[in-house]
């Protein structure tokens, strides 16, 4: 493909698939995107004004954010990625393109997220990091984790639809394994293995050492662990997308 064309491919491949997860449903979109988000870390941010509240609520914010970014990863990346995988079959398209493009709702959210924890964060006398490099590491894998995770959904709804109501509760335990609500020091004796279990574990430490100045000292070789944990099932994601399923193939045989 020439660049102008890979421009043009690309563009539309955002354009459906901000059309499909934004457009389709708007309001839904906005409330569980923006002003949930909003009103949250306005409420615990400005409302309350205790000591405990002052020094817990960016912590959350944080990893609550990097969260949001796995599980956008899943409903708006994975998800789109198993839905286009016949482009990849007829090799419309390359898969580096069509996984760019995935990412881009997620990480634009992402972005959108960030933004209103620095508002927030500029609003009140919480210290901030200075450290962007690891909260870019931090959403890389988040990221690659959540699309690896949706492509995997995605396929097992194949063969299974049930997969896809049973994804929400899905979602929800990853949110209550994930140290949002709790600091990872709380896991005491737990907290090195879980690290090393859970990508996510590491991301959201990451994140908080990238944004703010308190977070929890991460176990010898958790970050190369987790990165390297992530971008192994999005590989492996990517490459089912070529292998085509059964009920697919009679679907456009």
């Amino acid at each position: 493909m020439s660049p102008i064309a890979t421009l043009s491919a690309f563009g539309l491949l955002v354009k459906g698939g901000f059309a499909r997860n934004v457009l389709r449903a708007p309001i839904r979109a906005f409330w569980n995107q923006i002003l949930l988000p909003t009103v949250v870390i306005g409420f615990v941010a400005f409302l309350d004004t205790s000591a405990a509240a002052r020094n817990t609520w960016p912590m959350i914010a944080i990893a609550g954010a990097v969260w949001l970014l796995f599980a956008n990863s899943v409903n708006y990346g994975g998800m789109v990625l198993s839905h286009e995988r016949w482009l990849l079959r007829q090799s419309v398209v390359p898969s580096s393109l069509l996984l760019a493009a995935a990412a881009v709702v997620p990480i634009g959210l992402f972005g959108v997220h960030l933004s209103l924890v620095h508002l927030a964060l500029l609003a009140s006398s919480f210290p901030r990091g200075g450290a962007p490099v690891e909260t870019l590491v931090a959403g890389g894998i988040a990221t690659a984790f959540g699309l690896g995770t949706g492509i995997l959904a995605a396929r097992l709804s194949g063969f299974r639809p049930s997969v896809v109501s049973a994804l929400p509760k899905f979602l929800l335990a990853s949110l209550l394994l994930t140290p949002v609500f709790y600091r990872l020091s709380a896991l005491d004796g737990l907290k090195d293995a879980w690290c090393l279990a859970n990508p996510l574990c590491v991301a959201t430490e990451l994140a908080r050492a990238g944004i703010s100045s308190q977070s929890d000292a991460l176990p010898r070789h958790a970050k190369a662990l987790a990165c390297a944990f992530s971008g192994a099932i999005l590989c492996w994601g990517l490459f089912t997308l070529n292998v085509p399923s059964p009920s697919f193939a009679d679907e456009h045989a």
